[in-house]
C-alpha cells in the first residue's frame, strides 16, 4: 500500500516486539491505532494492566491515513439523527464529539506531544445552488439544539466559488501519526504492553476469552476490547452486515500561495474534503481527498487518483504532489458508530466500530465510553452508541446494502478468469486448470497466483489496480498481492495457488 503524508513524516517511530508466548491478560485490546491506544491510555490512569496487540504497526490503519481532522462537525449528520432519533439525540452526539476533541487537547498538552496540533474553524460547504437549503436546514436544527455554529454565504480566503457553509468554531487538526506514535510511547512508560505484527486468527468467548494470534499463541484475557476497525468479531450481532466498508482517496501538495486556514468537506457528491497545515520546513501544505466509494465497487481505483489531484490543481496553486494514498473506513447503516458492551449476555467484551469517516473524535468517544463501562458499570453516552440498537439494521440502507451483498456474491460466482496471465504490474482473474484464481505479476516479473475466494464469507473479490490488493464488495476485507490480510473482518489470509482453497471459517458467527 501507499503510505499517507503522516506516516512519511513521522520518523520517530517506536518498533514494538511480536507476541512470541503464551500470556494472560486483564484487559486485552485488539488495535494499535487511536481508538485502542487511547482507550489504553485513559484504563491505565485507572490503574488497569492492558495488553494490546495490532496486526501491523501501530498507527498503520486507518488512524495513520486519515485527513488529520479533529472536529464535531461531520458533514449534515445533525439533521440526520435528529430525523431518525430525536434532538436529544443529536445534541448528545455533539456534545460526545466535543468531549472527544477535548480529550486529544489535553493529552498533547499534558503530555507536551509535538503533532501539529493547531485549533481552526471547520466548514461544510457547498459550490451548487440546490444544496443550499441543506445547509441552511442543518443550520437551524443546530441552532435549535443550541450548537455554537455560523451560516455563511462564502468563504473569506478559499479560491472556490462556495454559495453557502456551515462553519463550526474552535475544532482541531494535528498530524494523526505523530499523535499515535506519541500515545504508544505513553501508554509503555505507563506499564501497558504493545505487540506488534500481531494478527489475531481466531477467538473463542466463554467466561474467559480465548484469542489466538497469527504465530499459534494463545492470551487469555478477562476482559476484551475490540478496536481494530472492523468487526471481525461480533457476539451475533452482524456488525459486517450492519457496515459499509467505504475507500476514499488523498493527496498532500504543497501550495504556491496561502488559504484560510480551516477544515472543509463538501455536501455534494463526490465528496471532496480539504484542509491546510505546515511541515517542519515551514512549508504550506494542503491535503485534499474525497471520491468515496464502497471497497471492491471501482472499476479503476486509479482513477479517483486522478480525479483528487485534478480537483486540487484546479482550485489550489500547486507546487508539487508530496504524496497520494486512500484509506478504508467502516459506515454504520445510521452513521452512529457501534461502540459498548458487544451484547447483553457478555459483559467482558467491548468494541468500537463502524467510526463512518469522522474515526479521530469517535474513537476518543469510544475510549471514554469503554473507559467509564468498565469503572462506572455505566455512562452517559451508552445508548446512544449502543452496538444492539435496534434502529441500525430497522432502516432503508441497512436492506438496501444487504441485497446488494447477495447479489454481488452470487454475481461473483459466475464470472470467469482470463486464459492468459497479467503483464507487469497487472492483476486480474484467471483461469488454470478449470479453476479461477487471482493473479498478479509486479514491476519484477514476478508472478504471485491466490485463491481470491474471501476467507470471510466467500464472495469472489476484485483486484484493487490503485493500492495493487484484492479487495472484498460483500464486506470489504482487503488482501495483499500477496494474500496478506490488510483488514477485516475476514481473518485468515489467502492460499497460493500450490496450497489448497481457502478456507472460509467465519468466527464472527
Amino acid at each position: 500500500m501507499k503510505n499517507s503524508y503522516w506516516i512519511l513524516s513521522s520518523e520517530e517511530k517506536k518498533n514494538y516486539e511480536s507476541l512470541n508466548r503464551d500470556i494472560n491478560a486483564d484487559y486485552l485490546i485488539v488495535g494499535g491505532g487511536i481508538a485502542g491506544l487511547t482507550t489504553a491510555y485513559l484504563l491505565a490512569k485507572e490503574n488497569k494492566k492492558v495488553i494490546i496487540v495490532e496486526a501491523d504497526e501501530v498507527g498503520f490503519g486507518t488512524s495513520g491515513r486519515n485527513t488529520g481532522k479533529v472536529t464535531s462537525q461531520h458533514g449534515l449528520i445533525y439533521s440526520t439523527i435528529q430525523k431518525e432519533y430525536s434532538s436529544e439525540k443529536a445534541r448528545l452526539y455533539y456534545d460526545a464529539n466535543e468531549e472527544g476533541l477535548k480529550l486529544i487537547e489535553n493529552i498533547i498538552k499534558e503530555n507536551n506531544i509535538d503533532c501539529n496540533f493547531k485549533t481552526v474553524p471547520s466548514f461544510v460547504y457547498t459550490e451548487e445552488d440546490r444544496y443550499i437549503k441543506d445547509i441552511k436546514k442543518e443550520y437551524e436544527i443546530c441552532k435549535e439544539l443550541n450548537i455554537p455554529c455560523e451560516y455563511m454565504n462564502y468563504i473569506e480566503g478559499i479560491p472556490m466559488s462556495i454559495k453557502g457553509a456551515l462553519c463550526f468554531k474552535n475544532q482541531g487538526q494535528f498530524n494523526p501519526k505523530k499523535y499515535v506514535d506519541a500515545l504508544g510511547k505513553i501508554n509503555q512508560k505507563m506499564g501497558v504492553k504493545i505487540y506488534e505484527n500481531t494478527p489475531v486468527v481466531d477467538v473463542n468467548i466463554d467466561e474467559e476469552c480465548l484469542i489466538k494470534c497469527g504465530n499459534n499463541n494463545v492470551i487469555r484475557a478477562k476482559n476484551l476490547i475490540i478496536a481494530s476497525c472492523n468487526a471481525w468479531y461480533d457476539g451475533l450481532r452482524f456488525f459486517f452486515a450492519k457496515e459499509e466498508a467505504s475507500r476514499s482517496y488523498l493527496l498532500c501538495g504543497e501550495l504556491k500561495d496561502e488559504i484560510s486556514e480551516g477544515n472543509y468537506i463538501s455536501v455534494e457528491m463526490p465528496t471532496r474534503t480539504f484542509r491546510t497545515c505546515k511541515d517542519d520546513k515551514e512549508r504550506n501544505l494542503l491535503i485534499a481527498g474525497g471520491y468515496d466509494h464502497k471497497t471492491g465497487k471501482c472499476d479503476n481505483e486509479c482513477d479517483n487518483f486522478r480525479a483528487i489531484e485534478a480537483f486540487a490543481k484546479e482550485n489550489f496553486h500547486l507546487k508539487e504532489i508530496i504524496a497520494d494514498w486512500s484509506s478504508q473506513d467502516y459506515i454504520s447503516s445510521d452513521n452512529i458508530p457501534y461502540i459498548g458492551r458487544i451484547n447483553n449476555e457478555k459483559n467482558n467484551v467491548y468494541i468500537i466500530t463502524g467510526t463512518s469517516k469522522w474515526g479521530l473524535s469517535n474513537s476518543s468517544v469510544g475510549a471514554i465510553l469503554i473507559k467509564d463501562l468498565i469503572t462506572k458499570n455505566k455512562s452517559k453516552y451508552e445508548d446512544l452508541y449502543n452496538p444492539s440498537r435496534l434502529k441500525s439494521y430497522l432502516n432503508v440502507k441497512f436492506l438496501e446494502n444487504n441485497v446488494e451483498v447477495a447479489i454481488d456474491y452470487i454475481k461473483g460466482k459466475f464470472i470467469s478468469g482470463s486464459s492468459e496471465l497479467p503483464n507487469k504490474d497487472e492483476g486480474k482473474r484467471v483461469s488454470i486448470n478449470g479453476k479461477r484464481y487471482g493473479a498478479y505479476r509486479d514491476k519484477n516479473n514476478h508472478l504471485y497466483i491466490v485463491d481470491i475466494t474471501c476467507t470471510h464469507l466467500g464472495c469472489e473479490l476484485r483486484f484493487n489496480s490503485g493500492e495493487k490488493t484484492w479487495d472484498c464488495p460483500c464486506h470489504g476485507s482487503r488482501f495483499s498481492y500477496k494474500g496478506e490480510v490488510l483488514n477485516g473482518p475476514a481473518l485468515r489470509p489467502l492460499k497460493a495457488y500450490d496450497e489448497g482453497k481457502n478456507k472460509i471459517d467465519p468466527k464472527i458467527l
